[in-house]
């Protein structure tokens, strides 16, 4: 056997000792094994599902993988690949995965015992008005930290300022935060980069101007929009902090006012992005900007910016990328270089003043993306030189202006646009054949723009992926296809005002607008009209028959909007969510699905009684059933269970019975009108109760702002809102948000009895009050003085007696008045608003009515001019005045010299001289009168 070398030997007797060694450190081994493997520690583990228990949370599926051993594995949950340790909690939720989600109820501080934890994301949660935990600031080795969105208000603690390792601080969203205190703990974050204090009210932190000037120079983005800082501009310590390395700056929705000053951004030198859009900002951009050499956004939106616009973009860096400009005063011509700036990929000039046309030049940015001038005074043609190079264009917005599109009909433009809005542009006559190559179009808006042809074959294929069509007030003929069924992506379609033929056909699921008004759509409602998420159907003015099927209460639980007016529509409304004669009464009306705001039948052949399914409609604010057929009792539950009525047309049916009582509980009130149906009985004292009638400015009040958001809900290019009554002598319509400012009461036309009472002079803000063609009695009360907003007041046709009351006279805006046909006698009275009537038929038919306007004379005991009395001893006053006049003549030079030096006396000899005067002119004219009609009896 060879012998063993030196070096065999050391290894058979190391042998032994790596075994001991490897049984040893085994159990050391495999726990960083298990470490490597993302295997949690279990004191964080157990800590993790504390904080679980802690918590409510909606769609549980968030946590929902919080289970077993390894909590690496949780979602949210990241472990460090080399200790195990929990380093990051991302919490966030998505809106568009769970919509809903929330986290109410205390946050643990078991999280402490995550100690290496250096991301903590709470953002997009609910957690109800909660404190931010004072812990948070215990988590020393955190960088980053975002608890945007997430329902937390009270003070902001200051222990946040302990968290001198963080990086990205985000606080955005929680709007009832109370940032008093920033000095206390902001600057104390030396490392920060990202600090968003986004829609937090600051108004009431006094010290954020120091607190910005202390903010470290590591800062790269800085983001305070909509914070409701009210200050200049040049407040801010922008030119003379650290912040130079600033990369963004979001200041946009603030109230900041004045001009920029010059030496504001400094040497911010650094600047990418500059967001200064929303607030009140004045005056030309300075010519410092232009030193802003890496400046790729500039937001100045919605200020009050002025000036040539060829002058701005002169002063502005050459490589600027997205420029916001809309909503300005900015005036002038695009410039013929605009060329030039062949990096700008955005470009929003809409809302302003510009004039003169677009330059061919714009079509040689070949980045632009978006391009927007609307809502200006651009005129000219718009042909395809425009457009050569604007391959990446996708957003598209000329609406508004005097343009003209003069493209060749074979035109293929070289863009594929997303969104287009040529609204009030000169497209037609005919159909504009190269949208025909626009096949990604999603939102396509073509209103008034001159087009009269028919609508291609081809244009439904096209808009496949459609989310909003507006073709609005054009005259485009054609017939609609049976379904629409395939634009899946659908949520507005807006064809009001054309010429559309066919039946409504079957609508796309997710479809939430529909406006098809003044068309010629024929045929009965279907049964089942598609959409499910329908929250606005607009169908008035076309030629609709038949019933309404049950779809308005079965299928549309959405439905917020419903004009049906002007139809063929006839039979009564569904009964929806009654069953048989008797309601089903539920502990929540929202429990029966009705939303509806407004609802329209007017000028149909509907019929039956007043329709039970409104019951249950608490958010009813307009109600039209005007020139129907409907027929018996007006129900009492009107007054109770439509508490926010504004406006209720009742006009030309059938109804009869009293009017309710319990209509004056109805106090967000405007407008009333229950003419021409057979209503009977008298007009209750109670019922002249209407609050909203009281106010001489409803519109500004809070009464109707359920109402008012009816008017701004509805898509401005959709068929005007409007509202017809009879009111100063004619058929009047009220569109928009003209109709808040009208306040009116009519009962006219029915058989009402009894006398008009006293307390409707407490109706200040009625503008219109129509009494007429009911039998009425007594006398005009005297109290409608009171009605002091009054425009038209007719009382005709009725058998109401005794004098007009001279308070009428007072009513300043009165300018209808018609009292014909009653019994009224004596003297029309005189004065003030009342001597603007002049047409003597607003007193016709009241036979014993006399003096002007009417050609018939006063006489007998009734007080005319001619019958002043005299002296009560029968001597002449003339008498009187005119040994006056005789004393003053011979005491003139007494009291003359007198009077040259005593300033006093003067003032008071001179207004006892004019008074004087005044009543012998009244004499004259008199004793002139009496004379008069002396001689003429004689």
């Amino acid at each position: 056997m060879a012998k063993l070398t030196s070096s065999t030997t050391h290894g058979v007797l190391l042998l032994p000792l790596c075994l001991l060694l490897l049984h040893i450190f085994s159990p050391a081994l495999s726990l960083e094994t298990t470490k490597l493997r993302g295997s949690c520690v279990a004191s964080e583990r157990d800590a993790l599902l504390t904080f679980k228990e802690g918590i409510n949370t909606l769609h549980g599926s968030l946590l929902s993988s919080w289970e077993g051993q390894d909590c690496c594995r949780w979602r949210g949950v990241l472990c460090s690949n080399k200790t195990g340790h929990v380093v990051k909690l991302d919490l966030r939720v998505d809106p568009d995965e769970f919509p809903w989600a929330s986290i109410s109820s205390n946050i643990s501080p078991s999280l402490l015992t995550l100690e290496h934890l250096n991301y903590l994301d709470l953002s997009s949660n609910n957690f109800g008005g909660q404190q931010i935990p004072k812990f948070i600031g215990s988590f020393k080795n955190l960088k980053y930290l975002s608890l945007s969105d997430a329902g937390f208000r009270g003070s902001v603690p200051p222990q946040l300022g302990n968290l001198t390792k963080l990086l990205h601080l985000d606080l955005g969203g929680n709007y009832y935060l109370q940032l008093v205190d920033l000095v206390a703990w902001l600057p104390h974050l030396s490392s920060l980069k990202h600090l968003d204090m986004s829609y937090v009210n600051l108004s009431a932190a006094v010290d954020w101007v120091q607190a910005l000037s202390m903010l470290p120079a590591s800062l790269r983005i800085l983001d305070l929009s909509d914070c409701n800082l009210n200050a200049t501009l040049a407040s801010l310590p922008l030119y003379s902090s650290n912040l130079t390395s600033l990369v963004t700056l979001y200041l946009y929705d603030n109230y900041f006012y004045g001009p920029i000053p010059d030496w504001l951004l400094g040497n911010m030198t650094s600047l990418e992005e500059l967001w200064l859009g929303g607030n009140d900002l004045v005056g030309m951009i300075p010519e410092t900007m232009k030193n802003l050499h890496k400046l790729k956004v500039l937001d100045l939106g919605w200020n009050q910016i002025n000036g040539d616009i060829a002058e701005l973009m002169e002063r502005l860096p050459h490589k600027i990328q997205s420029l916001y400009l809309g909503g300005n005063n900015l005036n002038g011509s695009l410039p013929n270089w605009i060329d030039n700036m062949t990096s700008l990929s955005t470009l929003d000039l809409g809302y302003n003043s510009l004039t003169g046309s677009i330059p061919s030049g714009m079509g040689k940015l070949n980045n632009l993306s978006y391009l927007d001038l609307s809502y200006n005074q651009l005129v000219g043609m718009i042909l395809e030189d425009h457009f050569t190079s604007l391959t990446r264009l996708e957003i598209l917005d000329l609406s508004t202006n005097s343009l003209t599109m003069g493209v060749h009909p074979n035109w293929i433009p070289p863009f594929k646009l997303k969104k287009v809005d040529l609204s009030y542009c000169k497209l037609g006559p005919h159909f504009p054949a190269w949208i025909q190559s626009q096949t990604n179009i999603t939102s396509l808006v073509m209103s008034s723009a001159g087009i009269t042809d028919k609508l291609p074959n081809w244009f439904w294929n096209i808009i496949s992926q459609i989310q909003n069509l507006d073709l609005s007030l054009n005259q485009i003929s054609g017939v609609l296809p049976m379904t629409l069924e395939f634009l899946s992506t659908a949520k507005s379609i807006i064809l009001h005002s054309n010429k559309f033929e066919g039946r409504l056909p079957k609508l796309p699921m997710g479809l939430w607008y529909l406006d098809l008004s003044r068309n010629y759509i024929s045929g009965p409602l279907p049964l089942n009209l598609g959409s499910i998420e329908l929250s606005y159907l607009l169908l008035l003015n076309n030629l609709i028959n038949g019933t309404i099927p049950s779809f308005l209460c079965n299928q549309l639980q959405s439905l917020e909007v419903l004009d049906l007016s002007n139809n063929h529509l006839s039979g009564q409304l569904p009964e929806c969510w009654t069953s048989g004669n008797s309601f089903r009464v539920k502990n929540d009306w929202r429990d029966v699905g009705c939303y509806l705001v407004m609802a329209n039948f007017y000028n149909n052949s509907l019929s039956g009684k007043f329709p039970l399914f409104f019951r249950s409609c608490q958010q009813l604010s307009f109600l039209d059933l005007s020139y129907n057929n409907f027929t018996e009792n007006l129900p009492a539950w009107i007054g109770t269970r439509l508490p926010n009525l504004v406006f209720l047309l009742l006009k030309s049916n059938m109804f009869s019975g009293y009017i309710p009582i319990k209509l004056s509980k109805l106090d967000q009130l405007q407008v009333l009108d229950l003419s021409h149906n057979n209503l009977s009985g008298t007009i209750d004292p109670s019922l002249l109760k209407f609050k909203a009638m009281t106010l001489t400015s409803p519109y500004t009040s809070d009464l109707n702002t359920l109402a008012a958001n009816i008017v701004e809900s509805i898509d401005s290019n959709s068929d005007p809102f409007s509202l017809f009554v009879i009111t100063k002598g004619q058929i009047l319509e009220y569109q928009n948000d003209k109709i808040f400012f009208l306040l009116s009461l009519d009962l006219s036309g029915n058989s009402l009895t009894g006398e008009i009472p006293k307390q409707i002079g407490a109706l200040a803000g009625l503008k219109n009050l129509n009494l007429s063609s009911n039998r009425l009695i007594g006398n005009i009360p005297q109290t409608m003085n009171g009605l002091l907003s009054l425009e038209s007041l007719d009382l005709s046709n009725n058998e109401l007696f005794g004098e007009i009351p001279p308070t009428l006279s007072v009513l300043t805006f009165l300018s209808h008045l018609n009292l014909s046909y009653n019994n009224l006698s004596g003297r029309i009275p005189s004065g003030g608003q009342l001597e603007t009537f002049l047409d003597p038929t607003i007193y016709i038919g009241n036979n014993n009515l006399c003096g002007p306007p009417t050609s018939k004379n006063c006489s007998g005991n009734q007080t005319t001019m001619s019958d002043l009395p005299e002296h009560e001893d029968g001597y002449d006053m003339s008498s009187f005045y005119l040994s006056m006049g005789l004393g003053f003549a011979m005491g003139f030079w007494m009291i003359f010299g007198t009077l040259l030096f005593k300033r006093t006396w003067r003032t008071t000899y001179f207004l006892f001289v004019d008074d004087i005067c005044d009543r012998m002119y009244v004499f004259m004219v008199l004793k002139w009168a009496r004379l008069n009609a002396r001689i003429k009896k004689k």
